[in-house]
């Protein structure tokens, strides 16, 4: 879809991007979810990372975030046989600081984006130590400048919007799923396949490739995950899954620089997704009719990149997911200070019989869900990722029998971690992901949004189906 606003000068880009009068109803839709959302009210408990996060502030209330955070969210809104109704792509950063709705191509996306690499220094304005003291210091866009070894994508230094894409945390290991059922339908490997993990102290650990997929993406496991990587790298596949990704124009869709020996060492800025190419992914996942788009060489590319065997077990595994938060909060309805996000419920193998509480490694969310899945609007087969500082989730949302019809594929990819919360949380000296009971571990704007955007989804499917 061309659009006048490509002729917008950069200074006008922080505020303006699609007209009313050219927008359409889901990216009216979708801005207004993100606007909504007031994602620069977020507080701040500090720059870190897993290894050394900001655990107390003493004496002080946390700040809201300096700028607004960088936000990418996408949905593709689908009929009952999965062919595209409408799209919408929206960006949040400090360059768009009341969003963009972003000009989406047939073929190519959002081609009319800079894609930048993720620079942590960049976002927090330089590096901290353990104690939060500043270490040194960088800008946005200067100190240095930014040069062409930022770019995710070549060839697009004079495009008229750019934004700096967010590390997909553990969404990226839907890609790795995704590309090992490629691999079963071409032959080169069986699910039940014995795959031995052996790595440098460690005792070798040998398991069924099913094995070692079902937790990676039900339970988000990184030992398993490590291993699948390993697996690519043992059959020369890491490169074939990135250019094949480029070659259905989903290029920011890349896994580089992982250590072939273990499959470890990702790294925030070589792993990378953006969220309308994730979304298009999960459109391939869930299995549209006819030729969804066309490739960088112009041969279209279809549902049928999978076979149904292998498209019904990654479905199953994505229904079958554990972490239900993110765009979700299925896993502690009710619970204090939390927000409903899209109304699915949790698949039973989480739920404890007794108490009704989710269950999921070692961790009691504490609340009953029994109640809230009786009251499930939609199936959700997705995956998240959360760290301390990222937050993602992706998936394909249906209406199940009964309910509002809507059926869409959604992805969010942000830097709204578990070092961003919500101003409820302000003058805590912990950071409530570190509570026992019910970990609240992300700012409950990110759900809400979920939610706005299921309720937009539904009116404009009605509005379809009845006009």
């Amino acid at each position: 879809m061309e659009s006048k606003s490509l002729l917008i000068p950069v200074f006008l880009l922080g505020w303006m991007s699609l007209t009313a009068a050219t927008a359409s109803p889901l990216e009216s839709a979708l801005l207004d979810a993100v606007q909504a959302a007031h994602f620069e009210q977020v507080i701040d408990f500090g720059a870190g990372n897993e290894s050394h996060p900001v655990k107390t502030r003493l004496n002080q209330a946390a700040p809201r975030v300096a700028h607004p955070p960088n936000v990418n969210v996408a949905v593709i809104q689908l009929d009952p046989q999965g062919r595209m109704v409408d799209r919408a792509y929206v960006l949040l950063s400090r360059d768009y600081p009341k969003g963009l709705i972003v000009p989406l191509e047939a073929d190519r996306g959002a081609g009319s984006v800079r894609f930048l690499r993720w620079n942590i220094e960049r976002s927090d304005g330089g590096t901290f130590g353990a104690d939060g003291a500043r270490l040194s210091t960088k800008g946005w866009e200067d100190g240095p400048a930014l040069t062409a070894q930022e770019d995710l994508l070549s060839g697009r230094p004079s495009a008229p919007y750019r934004f700096m894409a967010p590390y997909p945390a553990s969404l990226f290991k839907s890609l790795i799923a995704f590309h090992l059922m490629r691999m079963v339908d071409a032959g080169k490997i069986t699910l039940d396949r014995q795959y031995e993990y052996a790595v440098s102290g460690a005792a070798p650990e040998r398991r069924r490739v099913r094995d070692w997929i079902e937790p990676m993406i039900t339970v988000s496991d990184n030992h398993a995950t490590s291993a699948m990587l390993k697996l690519l790298h043992d059959f020369k596949e890491i490169e074939a899954l990135n250019r094949q990704f480029r070659d259905w124009n989903l290029g920011t869709l890349q896994i580089e620089s992982t250590n072939p020996l273990d499959g470890r060492g990702w790294r925030t800025d070589r792993i990378t997704m953006t969220a309308y190419d994730a979304v298009r992914l999960f459109w391939l996942i869930d299995g549209g009719a006819g030729v969804l788009w066309r490739g960088a060489d112009g041969r279209p590319v279809s549902a049928d990149v999978l076979s149904d065997s292998s498209r019904f077990f990654l479905k199953q595994l994505l229904l079958d997911q554990g972490f239900n938060d993110v765009l979700s909060t299925a896993n502690f309805p009710g619970a204090p200070h939390v927000a409903p996000g899209i109304p699915h419920g949790v698949p039973e193998r989480w739920i404890n019989p007794t108490n009704g509480h989710v269950y999921l490694e070692g961790t009691d969310f504490g609340v009953d869900v029994r109640e809230s899945n009786r009251r499930a609007e939609v199936t959700f087969a997705h995956k998240t990722g959360l760290t301390f500082n990222y937050a993602s989730d992706a998936g394909i949302v249906r209406s199940l029998p009964g309910q509002r019809y809507r059926h869409y594929v959604i992805a969010l990819i942000a830097n709204l971690g578990h070092r961003y919360a919500d101003e409820v949380f302000a003058l805590r000296k912990t950071f409530p992901a570190f509570d026992a009971v019910s970990p609240l571990a992300y700012t409950q704007r990110i759900p809400g949004l979920g939610r706005a955007v299921d309720e937009a989804l539904c009116k404009l499917s009605a509005a379809r189906i009845n006009p």
